[in-house]
Formats: structure tokens, C-alpha cells, sequence
């Protein structure tokens, strides 16, 4: 009778577990992510065959996927499949302890950080830190990050390598604002180019840089090579062989199967110009300085009007997006093409009579045709012309193109600023004047305001240049590229009659502040020149830049899967990208987090999914965490958690506790309990009556 006692016992405190069991996945039927338990029953020793009862060896949780459910929150998300979102808890004391949950009801935390409902830290791997020097590509040196300014969204593309996750995206100011056209005064026949066409070769440039970022995402580990533009001349036969003189004569080419004419410009030719055709060839121009003939004079005219045609045909070409064209030369000053030489933009008069046009090609590797050349004085008299190709338009590959395209972009958008002083401007009067000249740039690399030239010092104090003894524009010019300080960061060059100081290509995108100051005593001293300087300010009509004159800025930002994991900070101007904290967040099925601004969308992190050998080895601990054991084994993680639950964004995965099925589990173990009670009475007045017979 005593063993039935003790059997009756074992089995109401194993009926009592279950209910327990049984009340928490009641308790739980709500509960995200959470799952049910189930009590695992075993029967005790036996002692002749006979059991003494029942024990329970578990409540062991049941890792089944449970139901999910569409709540359009987008920081909520839910697994489809085995693995687990890991947690950081941290105490009071300063410490940590990483846990294990399914419950994806995720939120942004005060700081900034992927937060679960009770604060704890989402962890995954983060966005690497962003290195202004290698990451970043601004042409403002005073920005490093995405500003309200930086209203035009040019291309973005997030791009999967095989261990990292990258967001390349590109954004400018409003060049639609900043274009200006081209002083056709100064710049005719140089490359000038009005607003709309600059606004043209961006929209263009834009395409281009779009294209090669979307072939990257394709091809993220393509071979690197850069991209090569086209540099073409055309040459107009001058001279002799030239037909065009009157108004009805015209001159033409044929580029993309297009024809690009231009009439002939009837001009009268300066005195100047006269000077110069006669100092050049005596024996086809007649001396200036004497009583000319209305003859002599028609030779002269012919020969500016051609002049003049040629560069508005220049000036037209330069109006196709993507193209620029410039009155050239070669270094002999030929009139024929020479395929070894390397042709230079020139507006003087000499070199740009003899007819040669360079085209280039703004955008890296888009190849222009030209199929004809000629002048034309009527159907039955036409001169050809000629054309070469002295670069040939070379598509490159993978990042290398990517980075010529950009290059040329940010070129259009920002360009080189230009300082424009006429001769009126500097007194250039045929007298010999004495100038001073120095400069104020951003250095790159010493990040500082620099004068140029300097004395050395610390800091570095301006020292004036000294032009001694400048009668022309292009006295001027060649002294100032004299100077090895000024050279290395501006060319002076004459442009049509005008000294146009501008930034190299090394450095087309930064800023100077010119100096020139005259003398008003041409004392001819090569040292230090005497008088009173005063100074002579740009002339603000024909200045600017040679682009669109607005700002540009590249962001690279990268997930690195190899780095160790962390908490995932969310906010934009934490993370160096942007000064405006928030956008829309978006997770996709690999745990990928974007945030979207202002129409771009950066991957900034990855939700880390862990897995375990032994799912029911892990110990709950409450507060939805579960916790790692010997049992379950240390947890193993996977790029992109190729091998883990598909995460489902907006969704969360609800509780495997069936209501239903509890509460016939309750009247099983209410009716298991009442019995077990019933055996414990039955033995215990079977008891009593033996007791009473011994009496």
C-alpha cells in the first residue's frame, strides 16, 4: 500500500508540471515569435515488475515554424525557417550578454540602434565607418557628407560582392541654376559652350555614369580598365586651296551621319589682325601701314571672315552634348594633319586661319563618326577637307570605367574656374607695363587656404610675382607659366585677345582668388619693379567656370560580412552619410538594411541570423531571449545567412501555441490528476482497513 502512496504522488507532481507547462503556452498564446513547450513524461523504476510511477524528464520547446502575420510596420520582420535574430542585452554594471529571439518586433532607439521591444540591440554586421579621404569624392573641400544643397539625385546602385555589400551613389547641386553660357566674346572658337548645352553634356554624362554603375552591379568583380575618349581633328584647306569668300559660301561636316554647316561670315579685319597677317606672310598681304587698295582690303576680309567661320563652326559642334570642339594647332604649325603630333587649342589668328578643328569627345569611350569634310562655294565647287582620329574612343571595364565616367561628370558639373582680364582690363596699350600677380588656392593634401607664390614661412605669407616689362597679352601669359609656383596649380593662356587664368586638370574642381596688380612706373626691373600698384580686378562678365559651376559628391559606403558583428546604428548623420538623420527604412529577405532619402537608398547594414546545432538546447530565459548552452552549441552564422531563415519584412511570426489543443491538454491532465489523487485515497483506506484488522 505504501508504493501506491508513492506512485499516486509521483504522479500528481508530473500532472502538476504539465499543467504549468500547458498554463505558459496559455500565457504565451499572444506572444511574438515565442514557442510552444511540450512536458515530456517517463515512468519511474520498477521493483518486480511493477513501475513506482511517473517522472518528467523536459519541457522541451518545439522549434516549429510558426504562423505569420502582414502588420505593414517596417521595422518588424519575421523568420521563414531555421535560425535565430541575435540580441545584445546590456546591465547595469556596463556589461553585455548576447541572446538568441524570434520575436522580430523591432524598433530605432534612441541612439540610433535596431532595438527589440525591450531595448536590447539587434546585432549584425555594420556599416564600415566612411573615409573622407578614400570613400569620398566632393568637389567642395568643406563637405563630406549629402546636404540639403545636394538636391540632384545622379545615380545610385547598391552592388553585392562577395563578401561585402557596397552603396556607390552620386548627387550634386542644382546645376540648372549655377549654368551660365560661355562668353562667346572671349571664348568663340575655344570650347565655349551656352547654359543649355552645358546643362545637355551632364544629362548625357549622366546616362553614362548610370550605365557603367548598373554594369558594376552585374559584374561586380569585372576586370578593371579605364575608359579612353576620342580626340578627332578636321581640317578646312586654307590658303590657295580655299574656295569660301562671300556670303552665300559655307562650310560643313558630318558627324553621326549629321551635317553641321556654317555660312560664311562676312567681317572686316582689324587693324590688328591686318598687323598680324602681314608680319605672318608679306607676300600675300599687303602692308598696313600704307594706303591699301579696296583689292588689298578684300584679302584681308576674306581672310578674318574665314577666321570667323571657322570658329562658329567650332562654336556649333561644341553644342552636340557630349562633344566640345577648339580651333588647333599642332606644334609645327602646320596646315597638314600631322597623326604623331598632339593638336592644341589656339585662338591665334595665324593658327586658326589655317582651318583645323579639334573635337573631343567629353564622355570616355562614346565613339563620334565623321564621314565628310569640305568647303563649298556652290554644287560645282567643293573642296574637301580632311579628318583624323589622333585617340581613338576605347570602352574600359569594371570600376576603371565606372571611374572615368565619374571623372568626366563631376568635370561638366563643377569645371575649371576661368579669371578673364581683356587688355582693356590690364592696359595692355603696346607699352611695356609692370605687373605683380599671386594667387590664393585650396591646397588638397594640406587642407588649407594657401598663397601662391609664398615666402615659406609658418605660416606661408604671400610673395607677389613680378612681371617686368609686358607689352601683350601674351607677355603676360608666358611669364606667369614661367613661374614653377603658379604653374603647378593655374595656366595663363590668351583666349581671343584676353589673359584667362584657369585651375589645371589635376585640379579643375578647387577655388583661387587671383591678384593682379599694375605699376605706374614701367621701370623695367627684373627684381622688384617701382610705383604704386594698384590693382585690377577680374572682369566679372566674362569670368566663371568652365562647367555648369555647381557642386558634386560621391558616397561610397560598404557592409563588410568579414567584420565582426555589432549593434546596427540606422540614423544617416551617425553613419557619415547624410546631415539629415532619418529615411525609410527596408530590410530585404537576406537581412539587408536600406534606408531611403530623398529617392536614393543606402545599405547601411545586414541583420545577422544565427543557427544552431541543437535548436532545443538553447535555454530560455524569459523576456523572448533565449540563451545558448553546451547543448545547443555556439552559434554559426553565414554571408548574406544564405543558409538560415528567409527573413519577411513587415511580418511578424506569431505564436505556435494552439489555444485549442491547451485546453483539451488541460482536461487531460485535470482528469490524470484527479486520478492519480483517486489512487492516492484508494491505497490510503486500504491502508486504514489493514490497520483496523490488526486492532
Amino acid at each position: 500500500m505504501i508504493g501506491a502512496l508513492w506512485t499516486g504522488i509521483s504522479g500528481l507532481a508530473s500532472q502538476q508540471k504539465a499543467l504549468d507547462n500547458e498554463s505558459n503556452n496559455i500565457a504565451n498564446v499572444n506572444t511574438i515569435g515565442y514557442k510552444a513547450s511540450r512536458i515530456s513524461f517517463a515512468d519511474q523504476m520498477y521493483q518486480d515488475r511493477i513501475g513506482k510511477g511517473s517522472t518528467v524528464l523536459d519541457a522541451e520547446k518545439l522549434y516549429t515554424q510558426g504562423g505569420t502575420k502582414l502588420t505593414g510596420v517596417n521595422y518588424d520582420m519575421a523568420l521563414n525557417g531555421d535560425g535565430f535574430f541575435t540580441v545584445m542585452k546590456s546591465s547595469t554594471s556596463g556589461g553585455s550578454e548576447t541572446f538568441y529571439t524570434r520575436a522580430g518586433n523591432f524598433r530605432m532607439g534612441d541612439n540610433g540602434t535596431l532595438q527589440d521591444s525591450a531595448g536590447n540591440e539587434v546585432q549584425g554586421w555594420m556599416m564600415s565607418p566612411i573615409d573622407s579621404q578614400n570613400d569620398v569624392t566632393s568637389t567642395n573641400p568643406n563637405t563630406s557628407v549629402f546636404t540639403s544643397d545636394f538636391t540632384k539625385p545622379l545615380a545610385s546602385r547598391i552592388i553585392r560582392h562577395g563578401t561585402y555589400i557596397e552603396t556607390i551613389t552620386a548627387k550634386a547641386t542644382d546645376y540648372n541654376l549655377t549654368a551660365k553660357s560661355d562668353s562667346s566674346t572671349v571664348f568663340s572658337g575655344d570650347g565655349g559652350k551656352t547654359k543649355s548645352s552645358k546643362v545637355s553634356d551632364i544629362e548625357a554624362a549622366i546616362k553614362d555614369y548610370t550605365n557603367w554603375l548598373q554594369k558594376l552591379k552585374e559584374e561586380p568583380d569585372a576586370l578593371s580598365a579605364t575608359s579612353i575618349p576620342q580626340i578627332s581633328q578636321i581640317n578646312f584647306k586654307s590658303g590657295s586651296e580655299s574656295v569660301i569668300g562671300k556670303d552665300s559660301d559655307q562650310i560643313y561636316v558630318y558627324i553621326d551621319g549629321n551635317k553641321i554647316s556654317q555660312k560664311f561670315v562676312v567681317t572686316s579685319a582689324s587693324d590688328s589682325l591686318k598687323a598680324e597677317l602681314f608680319a605672318d606672310d608679306p607676300v600675300t598681304y599687303a602692308d598696313p601701314t600704307g594706303t591699301l587698295t579696296p583689292a588689298q582690303i578684300a584679302v584681308y576680309d576674306k581672310a578674318a571672315g574665314k577666321i570667323a567661320t571657322y570658329k562658329a563652326l567650332a562654336d556649333q559642334i561644341s553644342e552636340i552634348p557630349g562633344l566640345v570642339a577648339t580651333m588647333a594647332i599642332d606644334s609645327g604649325r602646320a596646315d597638314a594633319f600631322n597623326t604623331g603630333e598632339t593638336y592644341t587649342s589656339s585662338t591665334n589668328n595665324i593658327d586658326m586661319l589655317k582651318g583645323i578643328i579639334q573635337i573631343k569627345s567629353l564622355i570616355p569611350g562614346q565613339e563620334f563618326k565623321i564621314s565628310e569634310v569640305a568647303e563649298s562655294a556652290g554644287e560645282e565647287s567643293v573642296v574637301q577637307g580632311n579628318f583624323q582620329t589622333t585617340s581613338t574612343a576605347s570602352k574600359g571595364s569594371g570600376i576603371g570605367a565606372l571611374d572615368a565616367s565619374r571623372d568626366a561628370l563631376t568635370k561638366l558639373i563643377t569645371g575649371k574656374q576661368q579669371d578673364v582680364y581683356t587688355a582693356s582690363n590690364l592696359g595692355i596699350d603696346g607699352t611695356p607695363k609692370d605687373y605683380t600677380y599671386g594667387l590664393t588656392i585650396y591646397d588638397k593634401e594640406l587642407r588649407i587656404n594657401l598663397p601662391i607664390p609664398n615666402d615659406g614661412g609658418v605660416p606661408p605669407q604671400a610673395k607677389p610675382f613680378y612681371i617686368d616689362n609686358a607689352a601683350s597679352i601674351d607677355d603676360v601669359v608666358s611669364q606667369i607659366n614661367s613661374n614653377p609656383d603658379l604653374s603647378a596649380q593655374v595656366v595663363a593662356r590668351n583666349v581671343n585677345g584676353n589673359l584667362v587664368v584657369e585651375t589645371l586638370d589635376s585640379n579643375y574642381d578647387v577655388e583661387f582668388t587671383g591678384s593682379m596688380k599694375v605699376s605706374d612706373d614701367a621701370s623695367g626691373t627684373a627684381v622688384a619693379p617701382a610705383g604704386v600698384f594698384t590693382p585690377i580686378d577680374v572682369n566679372a562678365n566674362y569670368s566663371g567656370r568652365k562647367g555648369a559651376g555647381a557642386e558634386f559628391i560621391e558616397i561610397t559606403n560598404k557592409v563588410d560580412q568579414t567584420s565582426t558583428k555589432g549593434s546596427l546604428q540606422l540614423r544617416l548623420d551617425t553613419l557619415g552619410i547624410s546631415d539629415s538623420p532619418f529615411g525609410e527604412f527596408s530590410v530585404d529577405s537576406t537581412g539587408l538594411i536600406t534606408m531611403k532619402q530623398d529617392g536614393v537608398e543606402f545599405a547601411i547594414g545586414q541583420v545577422a541570423v544565427a543557427v544552431f546545432n541543437n535548436n532545443r538546447g538553447l535555454n530560455p530565459v524569459g523576456g523572448n531571449l533565449l540563451a545558448k548552452t553546451n547543448e545547443s552549441g555556439d552559434p554559426i552564422y553565414n554571408l548574406n545567412n544564405a543558409k538560415t531563415a528567409e527573413i519577411q519584412t513587415k511580418t511578424l511570426e506569431l505564436s505556435t501555441a494552439d489555444l485549442s489543443e491547451s485546453l483539451v491538454n488541460l482536461m487531460v491532465f485535470q482528469r490524470a490528476f484527479e486520478a492519480n489523487a483517486k489512487s492516492i485515497t484508494t491505497a490510503d483506506e486500504l491502508l486504514t482497513t489493514l490497520i483496523g484488522l490488526k486492532r
